[in-house]
């Protein structure tokens, strides 16, 4: 039979490292929140416009508001709406 190794000194060896480890990752959790949320998927502008989707269709094609398309999803930059909805 294996004897258990001490864990209590372990643990408190281990224990600023562990949470210098999580730190970390808030941090870049914090990080990517605010990278991620950059742009406003069609359901975002449609809410937020109170339009349907041949609206934002045809607001699309006539060029009017800037979009990228990656892959099947359209995405629209939020800084375009916030200048345009404080003039």
């Amino acid at each position: 039979m294996k004897k258990k190794p001490n864990l209590q000194v372990c643990d408190d060896q281990l224990m600023p490292t562990v949470l210098a480890v999580f730190a970390e990752i808030l941090d870049t959790l914090k990080q990517n929140q605010v990278t991620d949320s950059q742009y406003y998927d069609s359901a975002d502008v449609k809410r937020l416009l109170n339009i349907s989707d041949s609206t934002l269709f045809r607001i699309r094609k006539s060029q009017n508001i800037p979009h990228i398309k990656i892959g099947r999803k359209i995405f629209y930059p939020k800084s375009f709406f916030n200048t345009a909805l404080r003039k």
